[in-house]
């Protein structure tokens, strides 16, 4: 049986199952919208606990520790971003590893942590002071909200 022929010749047949995949599709798409943001609300949770809620603070912004690794630099593209020519276009990185959140120098020009040069990726604790340039950003546990 030809089914294209039996649909063309009966268009409220036709309309019917449009309307039926329609739907279905739009069912499906709502069930995945809530699964999403379930899972998100878990791994926004999760990710909270994992980063251990800290932050960066430099004067008065705090820049939340959001994502596994934060580049700290001059170029568009870092993460925390600071126009200052004594800052290298991608100075520092920031890793989350088991806990732990390190810095590294990517420059060469020098990053410190509460007063001396680190040489190779240090852990950072709550209250530790990172030199970059002429700015200083301190580690602080970030409000919880």
């Amino acid at each position: 049986m030809d089914y294209s022929t039996f649909l063309n010749n009966d268009p409220l047949l036709r309309a019917g199952l449009t309307a039926a995949a329609v739907i279905f599709v739009d069912l499906c798409a709502l069930v995945i919208l809530i699964a999403a943001s379930r899972e998100r609300r878990h791994g926004d949770r999760r990710w909270a606990q994992e980063s251990r809620g800290l932050m960066l603070v430099c004067g008065d912004t705090a820049y939340p520790l959001g994502a596994a690794e934060i580049v700290i630099g001059r170029h568009p593209s870092a993460d925390i971003r600071f126009r200052d020519s004594e800052i290298s276009r991608f100075h520092a990185i920031l890793t989350l590893s088991g806990g732990s959140w390190q810095i590294e120098d990517l420059s060469g020009n020098g990053v410190t942590v509460n007063g001396k040069r680190i040489e190779a990726p240090c852990i950072l604790r709550r209250n530790d002071v990172i030199g970059i340039g002429r700015r200083k950003l301190t580690v602080m546990r970030g409000k919880k909200g």
